[in-house]
């Protein structure tokens, strides 16, 4: 009934009980608390508590004019005063609330603004191809640069004047991923080829979804796939560079190598070729040779003037 003030219904009963016998007051604690176990159903160790309550509520107090003499207060004063301490335990516990509540605000906006800065430093936004490609020549990788470049929106440079030459002459990890209509494109055939000169490795696919490259812990993609022109954004979490790694072993695992009939020796033939005719001077049979291989390098000694 009276929770709110701190009065149970227990000790209300032994309240109302005083209230009704207050010379019960003027006994021992003893006796009183006999005599309070045998009015009520309760034990002579409730109603110790209870005693204790009622005079921390402040509804039993002591005679102000009689030594060692306790009497129940009125009720209208004695919950009245309930009322006012608990009004201003609330008033406390609400003006503490509103401190929490600014100290929390200031947490949060603190918390955010560490994951904001955090952010920041993980992520570059470059709106506009030129602003991207500026930021790309600030890169200057010391492990790997693999590249993913599809026909479209790729810069063609000047041999010499290339901004990869730095880090070729390096030697670092060079990937170039292209597409074959890139390839086909005028200056990226001898682009290609002077930068494997440098030791780059350069495969093909038939298409490549979009353009990106990785710079040792940094990875540079476009903003949007279809039109190079909004510009890029470079991720330096180490989650999206594993992922933009995997990502790229896999377009590598499946493409060719599209310089792979030109490698050959200082007599003009490839390895396999130099192989064929070594099997066939040593008098090698057609299943040992290869019947077509065999075939195919007798045209090609007969029209280069090797075999008569």
């Amino acid at each position: 009934m009276f929770e709110s003030l701190g009065v149970t219904e227990q000790t209300l009963t032994i309240y109302r009980t005083l209230l009704q016998h207050p010379q019960l007051l003027q006994k021992s604690d003893g006796e009183l608390q006999t005599a309070l176990a045998t009015s009520g159903a309760i034990t002579e160790a409730e109603a110790v508590r209870e005693l204790v309550r009622l005079r921390d509520l402040g509804l039993i107090v002591p005679r102000w004019n009689i030594a060692d003499q306790e009497y129940p207060i009125d009720p209208a004063v004695g919950f009245e005063r309930l009322a006012a301490r608990q009004r201003e335990r609330i008033d406390g516990l609400a003006e503490t609330l509103k401190n929490d509540e600014t100290n929390a605000k200031g947490f949060t906006a603190d918390y955010h603004e560490f994951l904001a800065q955090k952010t920041a430093r993980q992520v570059e936004l470059f709106e506009g191809s030129e602003a991207a490609y500026q930021r790309m020549q600030k890169f200057q990788p010391q492990k790997l640069c693999w590249g993913m470049l599809p026909a479209s929106g790729v810069r063609t440079h000047e041999l010499e004047d290339s901004p990869d030459r730095p880090f070729l002459e390096r030697g670092i990890d060079a990937r170039y991923l292209l597409t074959e209509a890139h390839l086909k494109t005028p200056g990226a055939r001898e682009y290609a080829l002077w930068s494997m000169g440098y030791g780059a490795k350069v495969r093909t696919v038939p298409s490549l979804p979009m353009k990106l490259v990785i710079f040792d812990d940094a990875v540079v993609l476009g903003i949007d796939p279809a039109d190079p022109s909004v510009g890029a954004v470079v991720h330096h979490s180490v989650a999206v560079v594993n992922l933009a790694r995997e990502y790229y072993e896999s377009y590598w695992r499946r493409a060719d190598d599209p310089f792979a009939d030109e490698q050959r020796d200082d007599d003009g033939i490839s390895s396999m070729e130099a192989e064929l005719l070594q099997l066939l001077v040593q008098g090698a049979t057609d299943e040992q040779a290869g019947a077509s291989g065999r075939f195919e390098l007798g045209v090609r000694a007969a029209q280069r003037g090797w075999v008569r």
